[in-house]
């Protein structure tokens, strides 16, 4: 395997699911400073911080977060492709990230914690002024400029605990009042919604007094995003209540002339004059497959030093 494989390998085999970033951040401190780079933890929360590297006086910053999504993606190697969770979501570009700098003189690179979950490593990640960011993410090596907001909220609706084996109306029950108000959400048509439940009853021979769910949507425009807001603010539905988590409109950079937009939401709302650029593709993100192509890994450092290049002229 060539340096920038086994580096990812390496980090794969590292477990980082959100909140528990520690070892990758330990990982990746020890090897920026044996590098030669200036390093330094940034706490965000107890027990869990960002890795803040630099060389030289950079201007340009490389961002990546460290920690990945849960659920079981095995490591594997095969002769095209890397497998394993962080293969290109984010420890691949983490990866290349290391490598190109090693090459450049003059760069900074922040991992941070959180981008999963609330985002909190990059809320709290230093911005420079006046630099420039790279944000990596999996966009096919092509350099992206804009992305989709987010807004997230849960739901909580709320019913009238009794023995199941007594008469009832349906209304009495948190799980109906629930399950028939996300069918009414499903009809809207929000652009990439989802919805999970997170809580929904105690037992079979209990009517369900409390059930929860979560929903995040990415909206396209500002149009959409505050249609949605609208509706969270002056929702009023008997027994339903709504609570805003996370609300970020969509972005778009004016750091390079280009129109391509990623659909998903990613750390480029917290850094301005930034650009999304990585390798992989984002249908495998969060996947049990999620893989990247070796070809298209160790070609990262290279596009990437091009692109600090082209930024810093």
């Amino acid at each position: 395997m060539t340096k920038i494989e086994e580096l990812l390998v390496k980090m794969i085999k590292i477990p980082s699911v959100s909140g528990n970033e520690g070892a990758i951040g330990q990982f990746l401190f020890n090897l920026l400073k044996q590098n030669g780079f200036s390093v330094k933890k940034q706490l965000v929360t107890a027990k869990r911080f960002n890795v803040i590297a630099k060389k030289g006086n950079p201007s340009i910053y490389i961002i990546a977060h460290m920690d990945v999504v849960p659920g079981d993606a095995p490591l594997k190697v095969t002769k095209d492709k890397i497998y394993g969770r962080g293969a290109i979501d984010n420890k691949g570009n983490i990866a290349g990230a290391i490598i190109a700098a090693q090459a450049l003189s003059d760069i900074g690179l922040i991992f941070t914690v959180g981008e999963e979950v609330d985002f909190s490593g990059a809320k709290k990640a230093p911005k420079p002024k006046n630099a420039k960011f790279i944000v990596m993410e999996p966009t096919k090596l092509q350099v992206a400029t804009s992305q989709r907001g987010v807004i997230s909220f849960d739901i909580t609706a709320k019913g009238k605990p009794l023995h199941s084996s007594l008469p009832f109306k349906k209304q009495q029950s948190a799980i109906y009042l629930l399950t028939n108000f996300l069918q009414s959400l499903y009809k809207k048509n929000w652009t990439a919604f989802n919805a999970i439940i997170t809580e929904g009853g105690e037992a079979d021979n209990i009517v369900p007094a409390k059930a929860c769910a979560q929903i995040l949507t990415r909206p396209k425009n500002k149009k959409e995003y505050n249609e949605i807001s609208s509706f969270i603010k002056k929702h009023k539905v008997k027994n339903i209540s709504l609570k805003k988590i996370n609300s970020i409109e969509p972005c778009k950079s004016n750091l390079l002339k280009n129109n391509l937009a990623v659909p998903y939401f990613s750390e480029m709302a917290f850094f301005k004059n930034s650009i999304l650029f990585g390798v992989g593709d984002i249908k495998y993100a969060h996947k049990p497959n999620e893989q990247v192509k070796r070809k298209d890994l160790n070609l990262l450092p290279k596009k990437l030093i091009e692109l600090v290049t082209d930024l810093n002229k």
